[in-house]
């Protein structure tokens, strides 16, 4: 019996080991972070700051005195709290690998989500463009647009090609682009916000016309040599 439990204990620190060997290390997140966020209480642009030590994230919004603890659960995915004069709650947020742009959702303790939210952190500027390919990972809801996305630009005219999905778009402001998607399940709209860096950017979609609520989230990094 001793050497049986020894086995199933010995067993289970190489899996748990294995586990963590098995992510990546996170993103630093750490910096400066312009985010716009939708929802039941409106929308609102703010800017944020964040610190990151290991796994662990603090941050604090000056403006309305918000702050906000979290913990990396993975090598995309972060688990938080918020708390500030309006309350309390929880947040689920994914970020680009890089680093470099964040989305996700957050609600009031014991409630359903309350609204959406995409972050890009503040960087020195690059000229955008949306040429090029990227790789994409679902962020949130139904998985579509993931894996790699190749587009081209023509002006303001963007298209997209991700799979057997293709986006066609247009810059709407020099960060943003709207575009509408369509492939052999249906489709729908499709926008991306582009960091400063221009190596990454958030992306929200949805079915059927513009006007419906997004239904999925995406964050997008430009590929190697992309």
């Amino acid at each position: 019996m001793k050497r049986l439990v020894t086995s199933l204990f010995s067993g289970a620190v190489l899996l748990a080991v294995s586990t963590i060997a098995g992510w990546a290390a996170p993103p630093s997140v750490t910096g400066t972070w312009s985010v716009q966020q939708t929802g039941a209480n409106g929308t609102s642009t703010s800017t944020i700051t964040l610190s990151q030590s290991g796994m662990g994230i603090v941050g604090s919004n000056a403006a309305n005195g918000n702050g906000f603890t979290g913990t990396f659960v993975n090598d995309t995915q972060i688990n938080g709290k918020w708390h500030g004069p309006g309350g309390a709650g929880w947040l689920t947020v994914y970020v680009s690998p890089n680093g470099h742009s964040f989305n996700g959702t957050w609600g009031y303790n014991g409630r359903a989500a309350n609204g959406s939210f995409v972050g890009n952190k503040v960087l020195p500027p690059s000229p955008i463009t949306a040429a090029g390919t990227w790789n994409v990972k679902g962020a949130g809801g139904p998985t579509a647009f993931v894996g790699a996305m190749k587009c081209t630009e023509s002006g303001p005219t963007v298209v997209c090609h991700a799979g057997p999905i293709i986006l066609n778009g247009k810059f709407r402001a020099k960060d943003k682009v709207r575009a509408t998607w369509s492939g052999p399940t249906g489709s729908g709209w499709f926008s991306f916000w582009f960091n400063d860096d221009n190596n990454s950017f958030n992306g929200i979609w949805g079915n059927g016309k513009d006007t419906t609520p997004p239904v999925g989230r995406v964050v997008g990094q430009r590929a190697l040599g992309g």
